[in-house]
C-alpha cells in the first residue's frame, strides 16, 4: 500500500502548475495585437478574421466611408470609428500594439478620380500619422501599395525595382497611383532617415469575399451581373490584360513579408494567371451559366477626357517567392470560390 506523503504531493502540484505556467507564457509570447487600418475594407476584413483566428488580438480603425461596422460585429476584433487623419486617436491606438497593417486608403481609381483631395490627404498625411506612431512607439509597420504605381509600363511582368511610367497630370486617372507612390517614397524615407521598420506590399487586383463592384472593381461586378443575366460591360476592346489573386493567397503573402520579410523592402503580391477583360467576362458567364450578353463600350462614352486606361498588368513575384510564396489558387478556382459567395449572399437576403 503506498504512503501518502502531503509534501511530496504538493511538490507534484507545484511543478504540474509551474509547467502550465511557462506553457501559457508561452502562448502569450506568440499572441501579437495589431492596428488595421482600414480593417473594416475588403482586404481588411479577410485579414481580420485571419489574425483572430490565429489568436491575435486585433484592433480595427476605419471610418466606414465605403464599408460597414456590421462586418466585424460578432468578433472578438475591437472596432474603432476614426480616421487616420485624427492623430491623437491613431497614437492612443496604437501605444499598446505590436504592428501596424496600413490599408487605409479611398478605394479604387474611380473614386479616387472624384474625391482626389481627400485620397492625397488619407493617403500622405494619414500614412505620416502612422509612420510617427510606429517611430513613437517602434512598431513594425506593413504599408500596402498597388500595382497602379507601375502605371504605364508594359512589360511582360514587372519587378519591385523597375521603373514607374504615370500619365500626365491633366488625367485624374493617375491620382491614385501618384497617392500610392508618394506613400512607399515617404514610408522609406521615415525607413531610411529614422530607421522605422517599413515593410511595402504592392497589390495586383485581388478577389474575394467581401468586395463589392460599387467603386469599379470588375470581378464582382461581372459576377453580380452574371447571376442576374444582365449584361458584362467591357469598357474599351476588352484586350487589356490582369492577373487576379484570390484573397487568401494574398493573406499567405502579407503574412510571409510581415515574419520574413526585411525591413525597407517592397514585396509584390499577386497571382500569376495574366487574362483579358473580355475573356474574363466570357469566363464569368460560361462559369455562372449565364444567359449575359457582353456589351463593348469606349472609355470616351463611360469616361470623361480625364481618364486614361492601363493595358497591362502582371507581377513579377519570384521576390516573394523566395519567401516560400506559392499562389494556392488557380483563376477558375478562384473565381468559382467569388461566384459562390456572392451565391450565398443572396440566398440569406
Amino acid at each position: 500500500m503506498s504512503h501518502f506523503d502531503p509534501f511530496l504531493h504538493s511538490l507534484y502540484y507545484a511543478k504540474q502548475n509551474e509547467m502550465l505556467y511557462l506553457l501559457i507564457k508561452d502562448l502569450e509570447v506568440s499572441e501579437l495585437h495589431y492596428l488595421i487600418t482600414g480593417g473594416a475594407g475588403f482586404i481588411g476584413t479577410n485579414l481580420t478574421l485571419r489574425l483572430l483566428k490565429e489568436g491575435h488580438q486585433v484592433t480595427v480603425l476605419d471610418n466606414f466611408s465605403t464599408t460597414s461596422a456590421d462586418r466585424l460585429k460578432n468578433t472578438k476584433a475591437t472596432v474603432i470609428n476614426g480616421s487616420v487623419l485624427d492623430k491623437d486617436l491613431l497614437f492612443s491606438l496604437s501605444k499598446n500594439c505590436d504592428y501596424i497593417i496600413h490599408l487605409a486608403a479611398v478605394v479604387g481609381v474611380r473614386l479616387a478620380m472624384e474625391k482626389g483631395r481627400e485620397g492625397l490627404k488619407i493617403s500622405y498625411l494619414g500614412t505620416e500619422n502612422v509612420l510617427e506612431a510606429a517611430q513613437q512607439y517602434d512598431l513594425g509597420i506593413f504599408i500596402s501599395s498597388s500595382s497602379a504605381i507601375y502605371g504605364k509600363i508594359t512589360t511582360k511582368s514587372v519587378a519591385e525595382d523597375d521603373d514607374s511610367l504615370l500619365g500626365s497630370s491633366k488625367k485624374s486617372s493617375w491620382l491614385y497611383s501618384v497617392a500610392k507612390l508618394a506613400e512607399e517614397h515617404l514610408a522609406l524615407s521615415y525607413y531610411r532617415e529614422l530607421g522605422v521598420k517599413v515593410k511595402i506590399g504592392r497589390f495586383f487586383n485581388v478577389i474575394g469575399p467581401y468586395q463589392v463592384g460599387d467603386y469599379g472593381m470588375v470581378v464582382p461586378t461581372f459576377v453580380n451581373n452574371a447571376l442576374h443575366d444582365k449584361p458584362l460591360v467591357v469598357y474599351g476592346t476588352g484586350l487589356q490584360t490582369r492577373t487576379f489573386c484570390y484573397i487568401d493567397d494574398i493573406l499567405n503573402g502579407i503574412e510571409l513579408v510581415l515574419n520574413e520579410g526585411k525591413i525597407g523592402e517592397i514585396y509584390n503580391i499577386g497571382g500569376t494567371q495574366e487574362i483579358t477583360v473580355l475573356d474574363l467576362a466570357q469566363k464569368i458567364i460560361a462559369l455562372t451559366d449565364s444567359k449575359s450578353s457582353i456589351v463593348m463600350i469606349p472609355y470616351e462614352e463611360a469616361f470623361d477626357r480625364d481618364f486614361e486606361e492601363t493595358k497591362q498588368r502582371v507581377p513579377n513575384i519570384a521576390k516573394l517567392i523566395s519567401l516560400g510564396y506559392s499562389p494556392s489558387y488557380s483563376l477558375d478556382e478562384a473565381l468559382k470560390k467569388v461566384i459562390d459567395y456572392h451565391k450565398c449572399i443572396e440566398e440569406k437576403n
